[in-house]
């Protein structure tokens, strides 16, 4: 399974919704004209990855494309030379060098790496979980199994008692066989 990017390097099965496709990740979102009226310019989660992205992409003299998105917790923005852009309805509209820094100024956090390192460990998890189950399905279990003490110390004196009365039977067998020779030997008057 290939993971695609939208602009920004956003994983698009991770920042884009399925039932609603028209909706851009929210770290690049600022990267997309959004016209209600013209769906044709906006974020589309069907074109990420492909020639067809529209990230960054406007009309007249501002033609970028989805390499030129930067994504960041107010949205992203769009770096065209050595401008800044972020758009606001249908046009893309310049960042002055305050506001640049103001986004960085209070960035604050959104929370969004923590949700992607939880769904990455989530995720692997997930493979980790599949994997103990197929090695389980075909007989070489991974998990080492805890002995239970109790049934070990049982079997220690269960092996002591068997051993003891291996050793006696021998024994008596031993002494019965010699009172069995002695009796012999007297009926047949040898002793």
């Amino acid at each position: 399974m290939v993971n695609v990017d939208c602009a920004g390097r956003q994983d698009r099965d991770t920042t884009t919704s399925e039932t609603h496709p028209y909706i851009p990740p929210s770290k690049t979102r600022n990267c997309y004209l959004n016209d209600p009226n013209n769906r044709g310019i906006g974020f589309d989660s069907s074109l990420c990855g492909t020639s067809g992205d529209r990230a960054c992409r406007g009309s007249g003299r501002f033609i970028g494309n989805p390499e030129n998105c930067i994504p960041d917790n107010q949205g992203g923005y769009c770096k065209l030379r050595n401008n800044y852009y972020v758009s606001r309805g249908s046009i893309f509209s310049p960042l002055s060098r305050d506001e640049l820094l103001n986004r960085y100024k209070e960035g604050g956090d959104t929370n969004e790496t923590s949700r992607e390192v939880r769904r990455a460990l989530d995720s692997q998890e997930r493979k980790f979980t599949n994997r103990i189950r197929e090695l389980q399905i075909m007989g070489k279990d991974p998990l080492i199994q805890k002995k239970d003490s109790k049934k070990d110390d049982k079997n220690e004196v269960h092996g002591f008692i068997s051993d003891m009365l291996f050793n006696i039977g021998i024994g008596v067998s031993f002494v019965i066989f010699l009172i069995s020779v002695c009796i012999i030997l007297i009926q047949n008057k040898i002793i």
